[in-house]
């Protein structure tokens, strides 16, 4: 009873962080180059098991619940939408822009700063001698990121890889990485006037919804009836006695 009782709990515990996944993907719907959260999971024990009547022959193993549920980003990314605005850019490829603090970023909505300083969801995109500073001229960007203002070329966007698991999602479509050792110079191009869309499939993302809210009723269903059940066999033993 106690082992019902505990994988049901564990059912609902995964299913409320499913629910928690799917709210946070459908607010960031519209967030440029914002990847969608998932629910996953480490895989648990294997526990080997044999014949009572012959305990040296084996049956297999019998799986135990996954040791650990968390939250993973989806490596798909959006798609990139052509608006020829020269404040919009995008990456064309599986790599980041290196934005200031150590974040990452798919790209966005660019901005200037007080200083001068080029930004995306007010923070300094990084080149590839620190940031870079554009000032008031306007600007154009080539596909290997180099930057230009008033036809000068001011700096050079600085392009990363790493591998999707090593990110941690800070809101605004930006991105922190936990993992720094996979991190690796280069992965795509840039592409200025062109902006990524969320990988967000809100219709996706209902069916979602509607699945967990099922799979978290279901497992209730059994806390009851497990608690129903031990009710009733306390009751039948107390007459015993």
């Amino acid at each position: 009873m106690a082992r019902a009782l505990q994988l049901a709990a564990a059912a609902m515990a995964a299913e409320q962080l499913r629910l928690d996944a799917i709210a946070h993907n459908i607010a960031n719907v519209d967030t440029a180059g914002f990847r969608r959260v998932l629910l996953a999971a480490d895989a648990g024990e294997t526990i080997p098991v044999y014949r009572r009547d012959q305990p040296e022959a084996s049956l297999g193993t019998l799986a135990t619940e996954p040791s650990r549920y968390y939250l993973a980003l989806d490596p798909r990314p959006g798609a990139n939408v052509v608006t020829r605005d020269p404040y919009d850019l995008a990456i064309d490829g599986d790599g980041f822009l290196m934005m200031q603090g150590g974040r990452l970023s798919r790209g966005g909505r660019l901005g200037v700063d007080a200083e001068g300083y080029l930004t995306i969801s007010g923070v300094r995109v990084e080149g590839a001698s620190g940031p870079v500073r554009v000032g008031t001229d306007q600007i154009e960007i080539k596909t290997d990121g180099t930057v230009q203002a008033k036809g000068n070329t001011v700096g050079r966007l600085r392009i990363v890889s790493i591998p999707t698991a090593s990110l941690e999602p800070m809101g605004g479509g930006l991105y922190m990485v936990k993992d720094p050792s996979g991190l690796r110079e280069g992965g795509g191009s840039v592409r200025q006037g062109m902006r990524e869309r969320s990988s967000v499939n809100p219709m996706e993302e209902m069916v979602e919804m509607i699945n967990g809210l099922r799979a978290y009723e279901t497992a209730q269903r059994v806390m009851q009836a497990v608690d129903e059940t031990t009710a009733r066999l306390i009751e039948q033993v107390g007459r015993l006695g």
